[in-house]
């Protein structure tokens, strides 16, 4: 695993790896960067061809979970550097309006679930509050894979063919009920109103962290992006279409 690791940032996101060293080691002169290790702490890059530095992870980090870890990184350090997309925010501001998000998951016969659930983007983070009871709780407790799905009301579209939406791949964290549960639920309950109020002390509803992945943003006709894991968007045209028009759906 740690091999391909490697292999992958070194051929696919270099540009990432300069990001995190111009944050994370105060470079201002990076060129290249290419991953010598990486471990549980953080990752060893050579920087210009000439310069080894350490670049630590923000927890103690298996390898399963360096991709994530990576993403939350990689989305601070843009965001400290200055470097975030115009486009990027404008999927933010989008699905910050929501109060709900729809989920596709699933079972453990391998068939698909295509429910919903009251949703809240706070502090930069995204979460849902979710029972026992829906089908997606024990297809999101079995594996923690998920899709999003946020999609433009019907009565509010320029044209039914062509509703704006983003959509994400993403990873659920479970939360405990914490002092920082108190906080969440207090936003949520201020957005979604009384229901909330009532159901924030239910023991059988769960509280969710939804780490978004690679996604896609589609504004109307023509204006359809990929989002990349680090937070990149990318418009997609037709000399593109052969290996992004499924992320577009």
């Amino acid at each position: 695993m740690k091999n391909s690791i490697i292999n992958h940032m070194n051929e696919d996101h270099m540009d990432a790896l300069m990001v995190l060293v111009r944050h994370h080691n105060g470079k201002e002169n990076v060129n290249n960067a290419k991953m010598l290790d990486v471990d549980n702490k953080g990752m060893k890059i050579l920087v210009n061809e000439a310069e080894e530095v350490f670049v630590p992870f923000t927890k103690d980090t298996e390898l399963a979970e360096v991709r994530i870890e990576l993403i939350s990184m990689l989305k601070t350090a843009r965001a400290a550097l200055g470097e975030e997309k115009k486009t990027v925010n404008e999927a933010v501001k989008f699905i910050s309006e929501f109060g709900s998000v729809v989920l596709g998951t699933v079972n453990a016969e391998n068939n698909p679930n295509v429910t919903y659930a009251p949703y809240l983007r706070h502090e930069d983070k995204n979460y849902i509050y979710i029972s026992k009871i829906g089908a997606h709780y024990d297809n999101l407790r079995s594996n923690g894979k998920l899709e999003l799905l946020f999609l433009e009301d019907e009565a509010k579209a320029k044209a039914i063919t062509a509703r704006q939406r983003v959509r994400f791949n993403a990873r659920a964290v479970f939360l405990e009920r914490d002092e920082k549960f108190g906080e969440i639920m207090d936003a949520f309950e201020e957005k979604a109103g009384s229901t909330m109020k009532v159901m924030r002390d239910m023991t059988d509803f769960h509280l969710v962290e939804l780490v978004l992945l690679e996604g896609s943003f589609v504004k109307g006709f023509g204006q359809a992006y990929t989002i990349s894991e680090n937070g990149e968007m990318e418009q997609l045209t037709s000399d593109k279409l052969g290996r992004g028009h499924e992320n577009m759906k």
